[in-house]
């Protein structure tokens, strides 16, 4: 679901090392993953990873149902709710709204296994395509705001997402971080939330991360996926994740906001990808993007 390709994990593999590195983070993901299907009865015969960069995401197989276990690094993360993520998303769906459902039949979740947290969600085949065209991209994010206007459960503050920050990039959170880097990257933090003190825009229900990875080309068009970080803020939290082509199609916007809020993004992107950067490439490869679009480095 969360992406075209995907390992088959060989659950009789042995485990090489008892620390939790990539072999043993997916091993124990899939035996999660695995054992809750078995638990709900589901004929599930092999996990295959779909993705790993931050949780796990697994196919089970041969069901038509995708696991997301939580195996992220900074799992305390406040503005970061599996429950949250799961009623969201539910609601959406609900009102047609172009998104990734979770199971229906089935229980969603969050279901436990040993000391994994997963919730589960209905495998859709993707089409080609990576990035929904701009129009596209616009319409569907104001559908998922129009339908979220409703939804009755408890939704945080964007600004926890600046809050989360500021703690990972304490020195025993992110010991890659050089000193002159974090030093940096707190300057950065400190100056946003100084310059959100004084916004006055009006604050909405929002899907909280909306950039190109979160989004699954189907047959059926561009769904969003990803609820986890599901909040309240202005509308320009969202829009800063979108391209600059996909903003023209929101002409009320405040463009001095969304520049602040994209250097909110990534500072919150830069600080959770130094505080394991080794985890997955992809991770590493953010760390160091962020870092030089808050420097005003060109991009190798």
């Amino acid at each position: 679901m969360w992406a075209r390709g995907g390992i088959v994990f060989d659950m009789s593999e042995a485990i090489a090392s008892s620390r939790w590195g990539p072999r043993e983070r997916r091993q124990r993901a899939c035996e999660a993953a695995l054992g809750v299907g078995a638990r709900l009865g589901l004929h599930t015969r092999r996990a295959v990873i779909l993705r790993d960069w931050n949780n796990t995401i697994i196919r089970l197989a041969p069901a038509e149902i995708v696991a997301k276990v939580a195996t992220s690094h900074f799992r305390e993360a406040r503005l970061e709710s599996l429950d949250r993520e799961v009623a969201v998303a539910a609601h959406l769906a609900a009102r047609g709204a172009p998104v990734v459902p979770p199971t229906q039949g089935i229980p969603p979740g969050p279901h436990r296994w040993q000391n994994l947290e997963l919730t589960l969600w209905q495998y859709i085949e993707p089409a080609p395509g990576s990035t929904p065209p701009a129009a596209q991209m616009a319409a569907a994010l104001k559908i998922v705001h129009q339908a979220l206007a409703d939804f009755e459960g408890t939704l945080p503050a964007f600004t926890l997402e600046l809050s989360d920050a500021k703690r990972l990039l304490q020195p025993h959170r992110s010991l890659a971080l050089k000193p002159a880097e974090r030093r940096f990257l707190s300057g950065v933090a400190n100056e946003i939330q100084a310059a959100l003190a004084t916004v006055k825009r009006a604050w909405r229900p929002l899907h909280g991360s909306p950039h190109d990875a979160n989004w699954l080309p189907s047959a059926d068009g561009f769904l969003l996926l990803d609820f986890e970080s599901a909040c309240r803020g202005p509308v320009e939290w969202d829009l800063a994740a979108l391209p600059d082509d996909a903003l023209a199609f929101f002409s009320a916007a405040d463009r001095g906001l969304i520049t602040t809020m994209r250097r909110m993004r990534s500072v919150c992107v830069a600080a959770k990808c130094w505080v394991a950067p080794g985890r997955a490439p992809e991770l590493r490869e953010a760390a160091h993007v962020h870092l030089k679009l808050l420097r005003g480095q060109q991009l190798d």
